[in-house]
């Protein structure tokens, strides 16, 4: 008897959820047909799309590999997170990890991970994740893995808690989590990581058309805030000509990063809103400074940074350059603006010029450069520094020709080049590394200790002291930091402008 009464009693439960589930199928569909009540209503859940048009189109999807920048561009944030989360001014914040501790002697990092967080497939994200993402990115030798030699161990304190024991103080430790070295992959994951992607960010991807487009669909597991466009698509353009008539025609809703032309076609657009961001790419003048070289002497090279007139170069750019003045960008710990150091002043470089007679050029300086920068560049150098007095005879040359003759055989004195202050900016604190081969121990002191330093406030003083000692001595004149250009509608908002090219967090556009 007692068995029949909880038979009926669950029988009864059955029914009532039955109801209840019929009684809402038939709600969303009359709702469907009634178009006074729109069955989407929370914009959290809207499916609302939009397009961006960008350059270079990634050739795999394997993030862990693939060295081209397009693939942080498009997956970076977006699809795979990192321990550390980054701003749009390259600083750490909260990503996988809402915190950390660090120790007095700067050698023990204790991450403190969401208690929700999960991979797009369904399964969690803990603590055995990130140990075993780590040790696959330094063992395997993943994009990234490089900054991680400070490393000794990397151990599960519980489920959410994650410990890093490094051998020497990494101040950057934080910054090189927020990129490629600090993604969290799932380890119970079997995916062909060439075309497929799974991840713990906001979004999926959908749909790759190979050298054509990239879906990103809205991750309807997401974990933290979703984001509030439901699917994004990157369309991949082969110029800068091509992206500015996609935009101009309406086939892309954002474009990133437009050339000069396209700049001009996009302020003339009244329906646009234009915006100059940041990088950590800059294009140099770089000086030979071997002991062979003429350059050799600092005085010299300290009389062409007088000499150059970075304002008139950054004003041929179109609204594409900015005033840089040292080897760290805006973006990076310890910068300051250094543009003051060398100031435009003819007089100044004329007389430090005038220490040199004319036959220690053995007739001129030799500016030897990629013909893919352009003859005005090297023509405005060079007229700039005859003002001085100095001598320049200006070659341009095919990729290969440069590596031979600049990098091979260093039958050069100054030479124009584009560094990246997230890969380049070590370069002036080790000889061997540089294509100046510039040789300061008071710059390679000061980088040693921001290394070594074991607080944030110690290495970014001493990081301005590097970077300052760099400058002074001259061993290149920073012509000017490009400036990304993107422009979008103006229904958009939280569009990102800095490091476009490199990273591209969509996760916070909307449509007003």
């Amino acid at each position: 008897m007692q068995r029949k009464e909880q038979r009926s009693w669950k029988s009864g439960i059955i029914f009532l959820v039955t109801l209840v589930v019929l009684g809402s199928i038939a709600w969303i569909v009359w709702s469907t047909f009634n178009h006074r009540l729109p069955l989407v209503s929370n914009p959290l859940t809207s499916q609302e799309s939009i397009s961006v048009g960008v350059l270079n189109a990634p050739q795999s999807l394997d993030i862990r590999s693939e060295q081209e920048p397009a693939i942080t561009q498009a997956l970076l944030g977006n699809v795979y997170q990192t321990l550390v989360g980054k701003t749009d001014r390259n600083a750490p914040e909260a990503g996988i990890a809402q915190s950390w501790d660090v120790s007095g002697n700067g050698l023990t990092y204790t991450f403190h991970l969401s208690d929700n967080a999960t991979f797009s497939n369904g399964d969690e994200l803990n603590a055995q994740d990130v140990v075993w993402s780590l040790q696959q990115t330094i063992t395997k030798k993943f994009q990234g893995s490089d900054a991680l030699s400070a490393l000794s161990s990397v151990n599960e304190l519980d489920d959410h808690s994650v410990r890093i024991t490094l051998k020497s103080p990494s101040p950057d430790l934080l910054r090189t989590l927020s990129g490629r070295a600090g993604i969290i992959y799932d380890q119970d994951a079997k995916l062909n990581y060439s075309s497929q992607a799974i991840g713990s960010g906001p979004y999926v991807v959908s749909q790759w058309d190979k050298g054509s487009s990239l879906t990103l669909t809205r991750n309807t597991r997401y974990w933290a805030s979703a984001p509030k466009i439901g699917d994004v698509t990157l369309r991949y353009y082969g110029n800068a000509s091509e992206l500015s008539k996609a935009l101009k025609s309406g086939d892309v809703d954002v474009a990133t990063p437009l050339d000069a032309a396209g700049l001009q076609t996009a302020q003339n657009n009244t329906s646009l809103a234009v915006a100059k961001g940041l990088s950590q790419d800059s294009v140099v003048l770089a000086f030979n400074t071997d002991t062979s070289s003429v350059l050799s002497d600092q005085r010299l090279r300290q009389a062409i940074r007088y000499l150059v007139d970075n304002d008139d170069i950054i004003s041929k750019q179109q609204g594409l350059g900015a005033a840089i003045g040292g080897p760290l960008s805006p973006l990076d710990a310890g910068y300051e603006d250094l543009t003051g150091l060398f100031p435009l002043d003819i007089t100044k470089g004329s007389a430090l010029a005038a220490y040199f007679p004319p036959s220690y050029y053995g007739g001129s300086l030799r500016l030897v450069y990629q013909d893919s920068y352009g003859e005005q560049l090297g023509q405005l150098i060079k007229a700039q520094l005859a003002k001085g007095g100095i001598p320049v005879t200006v070659t341009m040359v095919n990729d290969a020709d440069w590596k031979q003759r600049v990098e091979s055989q260093r039958a050069f004195d100054m030479t124009i080049i584009t560094t990246s202050s997230a890969t380049d900016s070590a370069q002036y604190a080790d000889p061997s590394k540089s294509i100046t081969r510039f040789d300061n121990p008071d710059a390679q002191n000061h980088y040693r200790l921001a290394q070594a330093a074991s607080s944030e406030a110690d290495h970014t003083r001493e990081l301005q002291e590097y970077a300052k000692a760099v400058s002074q001595g001259a061993p290149a004149d920073w012509l000017y930091m490009k400036v990304p250009v993107t422009a979008y509608g103006k229904n958009l908002k939280g569009v990102p402008t800095n490091m476009t090219t490199t990273y591209l967090p969509l996760w916070n556009i909307s449509k007003e």
